[in-house]
């Protein structure tokens, strides 16, 4: 089966990288992986700091490894195979912040975004450094917002005469003379009405 090992190194280490990355190779020879090209590296900044580091060598490199029987193989059962003795012992190095090993079966292949990215360099405009738009002859052109009309002369302005407006009568409001409540009539409205809602 098809793995991929992506580990990151920290720029304090960036003097050892090629010592760090034959370590690392070395170390999957061992445990019976058959290293493939190409190995990508990438010096980019960390979205966060890591052990007091800000920038690293991000490092992929994909590898195959046969599956093994745990349980058949009676000799070496108490020995650690594979992805697993793997993940132990970069674990333990130190020059190694952060690793992740994967299946390769729903990965892109390797190298796919530098290609892509010649890819675009290739149809960039020389004079701007932009891309090129592409247009499609099947795509439906977009045409852009219709700007207003001039405005036409206004005619000349004709004097308008308004009639008065009427009054109209605002509705006459009852005045209901209030009346002193009690507090005594108040318990009896809502005892009355805690009963009607409750039904006893």
């Amino acid at each position: 089966m098809q793995y991929e090992l992506f580990y990151l190194v920290g720029e304090r280490q960036e003097a050892t990288l090629d010592a760090i990355r034959e370590g690392v190779s070395a170390m999957l020879v061992s445990e019976g992986a058959k290293l493939l090209d190409p190995e990508l590296t990438e010096k980019r900044k960390l979205a966060y700091e890591i052990k007091h580091q800000n920038k690293g060598t991000y490092i992929t490199r994909r590898f195959e490894l046969e599956d093994i029987d745990f349980w058949a193989d009676e000799k070496n059962s108490e020995r650690e195979f594979g992805v697993q003795a793997m993940t132990n012992k970069l674990n333990l190095n130190k020059d190694v912040l952060r690793f992740l090993i994967v299946k390769t079966q729903d990965l892109p292949e390797l190298g796919a975004k530098e290609r892509r990215k010649a890819q675009e360099m290739k149809t960039q405009r020389p004079e701007t450094g932009r891309p090129q738009r592409v247009e499609r002859k099947d795509a439906p052109r977009q045409f852009s917002r219709p700007t207003q009309a001039a405005p036409t002369p206004a005619a000349p302005k004709k004097a308008v005469v308004e009639a008065p407006a009427k009054e109209v009568a605002a509705p006459k409001v009852e005045k209901k003379e209030t009346a002193k409540v009690t507090k005594k009539e108040t318990t009896q409205d809502i005892d009355k009405q805690l009963d009607d809602l409750l039904n006893i």
